[in-house]
């Protein structure tokens, strides 16, 4: 994961409120003020996702044992099509699977019946007890929205408005709206641009984010994420995500995939806990568990710190470790239910397109892009209802920043957010979902910058074809989300509901 901090031997920033001198800064080495991604957060763990450990979660026990709204649907397969189980009967279900069981019986409809959940590559089984009638069992997450057009890309709407109409908004989005863009609020200073000058790309990169502030500063927060070889990985994320779930990779790509690596960090409060609890004296916000759900961001397109200026690590590049991360990219195929027989030559391949398309993959085996930078910056919007389940304000290695939290607060507000570090809670459930997260993506080389678009069909196409047989479709969906599936997924090909 790409981090803006720097990772110098003092273990704390200076005073956030002494803003470093840019121009200085701009004259330190590339890898100064950031650190190169170590991919050590991708797990080589490659299990089954089953129900019976996503339902087993602590925050969806109790539901199962009372008579509270259930967070689930249990769907049977039958002559017409998928249907839903009575409340009873996935209730039932859902007890069973909650307390680890995967072979249990249940009584319903005046039959018994043996339900199998113990094959999660399979789904689940019915099994008529007295006839020893099959039928196929799978489960959904209950009262998810629908993946919604992305109406908001550049050019599409009024700049000043956070979509294309121009109905009644409520008081709080006016009043976000006067005051305007997040980075220049407070008054902030535009001198970190000055780093920009004779870089026409660069220049051109930050008044598209500029102009996408003006036009979703009413309802959305934004926040800016720096990564490096991490790109790849983030780019194969992106394409899983348009295959199996709709994830509008054109504009962005996708941080995280694998839904199941929230359970235990479901929210921002619970990463805070654990960063108190189990990482502050243990790698802080580089512990991989961290690492694997947390991204470090800056809370300005213009910020000044602590420790780093967006637009100066953009322009610096970064300085790469002579490490391979080859073995990474086949462990996150074969984590998204890529078959392993065609792993390696798949990886072969993505090599060989992102070469072809000016992605620098030095560290996987490839080639570098031809202008040495090979820095990213993401653009993340957050739905301000939901900027504090996701995010929580952050000194540098990322304990919480207690004079800035509640962030929403302080990112609510007419004050300058030049200065200030946050983390946030990349969950895909939230990521993939264009009414929650809004992302857009700048690469500091103009190659590949220009052709990102195209490398993305390219590999969309590949990955479709490999993830195309719908039960095999179901299968990585259903392992990738956690041991159950979205309200609103279907086994065909998503992309043509994006």
């Amino acid at each position: 994961m790409g981090c803006f901090e720097s990772r110098a031997s003092r273990p704390e920033a200076e005073d956030r409120s002494k803003a470093p001198d840019v121009g200085r800064a701009a004259s330190t080495k590339p890898s100064e003020g950031v650190v190169d991604d170590d991919l050590d957060w991708i797990t080589g763990d490659k299990s089954p996702v089953s129900p019976a450990r996503a339902l087993a979660a602590s925050e969806r026990n109790a539901g199962y044992l009372a008579d509270s709204p259930l967070d689930v649907t249990v769907q049977i397969e039958l002559e017409g099509g998928w249907r839903d189980c009575s409340t009873e009967e996935t209730r039932a279900i859902c007890q069973h699977l909650a307390k680890g069981e995967t072979v249990f019986q249940i009584h319903a409809r005046g039959q018994n019946y043996t339900v199998d959940f113990s094959r999660p590559d399979e789904g689940g089984m019915q099994v008529n007890v007295s006839t020893g009638k099959m039928r196929k069992l799978r489960i959904l997450d209950k009262g998810e929205d629908e993946p919604v057009p992305e109406e908001d890309v550049p050019g599409a709407a009024d700049p000043h408005m956070d979509g294309p109409s121009s109905a009644a908004v409520s008081p709080e989005v006016s009043l976000q709206r006067s005051y305007g863009p997040q980075s220049k609020r407070g008054g902030a200073s535009m001198h970190p641009y000055k780093v920009l000058e004779g870089n026409e790309h660069a220049k051109k990169c930050f008044a598209q984010f500029e102009a996408n502030e003006a036009r979703l500063c009413g309802e959305w927060a934004v926040f800016y994420h720096s990564y490096s070889f991490a790109a790849l990985i983030y780019e194969v994320h992106a394409a899983v995500g348009s295959v199996l779930f709709r994830f509008r990779s054109q504009y962005a790509t996708l941080p995280r995939i694998l839904v199941h690596e929230f359970k235990e960090t479901p929210d921002a409060a619970i990463l805070m806990k654990r960063f108190n609890e189990e990482f502050a004296s243990s790698k802080r916000d580089h512990h991989p568990d961290f690492r694997r759900v947390g991204l470090s961001v800056m809370c300005s397109l213009a910020s000044t710190g602590p420790e780093a200026c967006v637009a100066m690590v953009f322009i610096a590049g970064y300085s790469c470790k002579d490490l391979s991360f080859r073995g990474v990219l086949e462990n996150l195929l074969e984590s998204c239910y890529v078959p392993k027989a065609k792993v390696r030559k798949l990886a072969d391949e993505i090599i060989a397109m992102s070469e072809k398309h000016g992605l620098d993959v030095s560290q996987f085996g490839g080639k570098a892009c031809h202008s040495g930078k090979p820095g990213h910056l993401m653009q993340l919007f957050i739905k301000r209802h939901l900027v504090d389940k996701l995010v929580y304000a952050a000194k540098p290695y990322g304990p919480v920043d207690d004079e800035r939290m509640p962030i929403s607060k302080w990112l609510d507000s007419n004050s300058s957010t030049q200065v200030g570090q946050a983390r946030v809670l990349a969950h895909p459930k939230y990521f993939m979902q264009a009414n929650c997260v809004r992302m857009f993506v700048a690469s500091a080389d103009p190659t590949f910058h220009r052709n990102r678009q195209a490398f993305q069909n390219e590999l969309i196409q590949k990955l479709g074809l490999i993830l195309g047989e719908p039960s095999l479709r179901e299968r990585a969906a259903t392992g990738i989300y956690g041991g159950t599936l979205p309200s609103w997924w279907t086994a065909e090909d998503q992309r043509k509901h994006a």
